[in-house]
């Protein structure tokens, strides 16, 4: 039952990095009106900060996020777009692997001879200057398949094979889409001269996403958080708008079919992962406005995505070097056997914790089938604190509080072959011309945030270009 009919210029469905981007550029550029529509009580998506939890004088993130490029990332771009700053801390000084004893340098992890270093240097290099119609050739092969032809030392290949984990969280070259990894080292190489650089946010995620919600607020647009859309409105092949609730239900979710009102749009975005779209979209073959090719192809991959299993770790004392900006990971930890990532968030901004004390960020990489089924990560939460226990001596003593997470989808779609660059869903609907998408598992490059702040752009870019196809060259 639908009731009530308001209208806006653009809504956008969902309050994370891309949707806010997307709803900022628009207002900015254009002074459309402009709606965002999140489900949770706040924005960010999966990237939520919280300030004074879990105790006071704590900020911690819905997840583990740690921002390829910082200062010279596409969230940065994004923002100064539309005339916001991010305040970055400085770029990690190192990665640091657990080799079963202890922490060391990656470098050190792999040996190699002074023949390997040049040759590691010249592969560097020759990765810097491919253009993107190289790269793309390799969207739908595999990293194991490129060093196999480009790089005859074994030692080299271990090496790349350890940073493309790190770029990836995929712990086997077999299963990384080796386009990816190439262009994520090229775009750091000609930014940092590093092959993979990265920082935080000294806000938190918050730092990052902040911007762009106050951008959205003065260009008149409007935010409304606590409110799940429950149905994109697609009528004549063109979307309509949406519907959301209208009042409170008494019932359990379980019994519950929500009492909804129309909110009209001459455009709408669906800033969802492609694993949520089912919910908004009807995806029934025989009654969706979609066509089946396009249905089967998101019904296909929707689950390819990988899931974090962390803590969120509280520490009275330092347990990691608090002068060393550094960020650890292993490939497969002892007793949870999965590819661990962690780094000491209050190393690089004194806002996320008080004075003297440690922030620490850990997670398991697991797959959609352990971090979408509670029982799978609450063993892994248990092997974690045993790992945990080993890599971080005197981590109990130390410790103020821990607070579990998960994440399902952390990455975006997984960074395998035949999943990154083009061969991800185009960011506007097939036969509906005013329905786009934007996200990290929609068409675009590089690390989850980064990917989902260049769709964000690539997404207003495709609005604007309409508009003025619509309206001439000055979009009224």
């Amino acid at each position: 039952m639908s009731k009530g009919r308001t209208s806006y210029d653009v809504i956008v469905v969902g309050g994370g990095i891309a949707g806010l981007g997307v709803a900022a550029i628009v207002s900015a550029e254009t002074g459309r009106k402009v709606l965002v529509l999140e489900r949770f009580p706040m924005t960010g998506g999966r990237m939520m900060s919280y300030e004074g939890l879990p105790e006071e004088g704590w900020r911690i993130d819905t997840g583990l996020h740690f921002v390829e490029l910082g200062e010279k990332s596409c969230c940065t771009a994004l923002n100064t777009r539309v005339g916001k700053e991010v305040a970055w801390a400085p770029f990690s000084e190192s990665v640091d692997i657990w080799n079963g004893e202890a922490f060391v340098n990656i470098a050190e992890l792999v040996p190699m001879t002074k023949e390997d270093r040049n040759a590691f240097a010249g592969i560097l290099a020759g990765i810097s200057k491919m253009i993107d119609g190289d790269i793309e050739l390799w969207d739908n092969r595999s990293f194991e398949e490129w060093m196999t032809e480009h790089i005859p030392q074994p030692a080299v290949r271990e090496l790349f094979t350890d940073l493309g984990m790190i770029m990836t969280t995929i712990p086997n070259a077999i299963d990384m889409a080796a386009g990816e990894v190439l262009y994520i080292a090229r775009e750091n190489l000609r930014k940092t001269r590093q092959v993979l650089q990265a920082s935080y946010p000294v806000d938190g995620m918050e730092g990052i996403t902040r911007g762009l919600v106050e951008a959205i607020l003065e260009n008149g647009g409007e935010i409304r958080t606590n409110c799940e859309v429950q149905e994109v409105l697609i009528e004549n092949g063109r979307a309509a708008g949406v519907r959301v609730p209208s009042k409170n239900h008494p019932y359990q979710e379980e019994f519950r079919i929500t009492e909804t009102e129309s909110l009209l749009a001459d455009r709408v975005v669906c800033a969802l992962p492609i694993y949520s779209l089912s919910r908004i979209i009807d995806f029934d073959p025989r009654t969706s406005p979609l066509p089946r090719w396009w249905l089967k192809r998101i019904t296909d991959i929707r689950n390819e995505i990988t899931g974090l299993v962390g803590f969120m770790i509280g520490l009275a004392e330092p347990v990691v070097d608090p002068g060393k900006r550094c960020f650890l990971t292993a490939l497969k930890t002892k007793h949870a056997g999965l590819p661990f990532q962690a780094f000491p968030a209050s190393n690089f901004s004194d806002r996320v914790a008080p004075p003297g004390k440690q922030l620490l960020h850990t997670d398991i990489v697991c797959e959609h089938a352990e971090a979408s089924d509670k029982f799978k990560r609450e063993r892994i939460l248990n092997l974690l604190w045993e790992d945990l226990k080993e890599m971080f001596p005197g981590i109990e003593k130390k410790l103020e509080w821990k607070l579990p997470y998960y994440v399902d989808g952390c990455d975006g779609l997984a960074r395998q072959p035949g999943l990154v660059g083009n061969f991800k869903p185009a960011l506007k609907a097939p036969g509906i011309p005013n329905l786009y998408f934007a996200g990290d598992t929609w068409l675009g490059r590089g690390l989850a945030i980064n990917s989902a702040a260049r769709s964000a752009m690539t997404c207003a870019d495709l609005i604007l270009d309409d508009l003025r196809r619509e309206f001439g060259d000055v979009i009224p």
